[in-house]
């Protein structure tokens, strides 16, 4: 989920303008297919790509749910209006 604000210090909204301390938040990456919970994320510049990068844990369901199954995905970070889109 994602916010953001004009200033560091507050009035994050999501895409709807939806206050984050009221709920809001917009989607950036979710269970899709196989990729079950993806979590544990950050956010990297990738100098030999020229890319911003998402990099989070996830569960692969064709594989496994036990703790040591568990998958780590990185994908592209694109940006549409100003948002992160993966």
């Amino acid at each position: 989920m994602v916010c953001r604000s004009t200033v560091p210090n507050g009035g994050f909204v999501d895409k709807t303008g939806r206050s984050c301390t009221n709920g809001g938040g917009s989607v950036v990456l979710e269970s899709h297919g196989w990729v079950y919970g993806p979590g544990g994320q950050g956010v990297y510049y990738d100098e030999a790509l020229k890319a911003v990068m998402l990099y989070y844990h996830y569960v692969d369901t064709r594989v496994g749910y036990a703790d040591g199954m568990k998958r780590f995905g990185w994908n592209k970070v694109n940006f549409s209006g100003g948002w992160p889109v993966v």
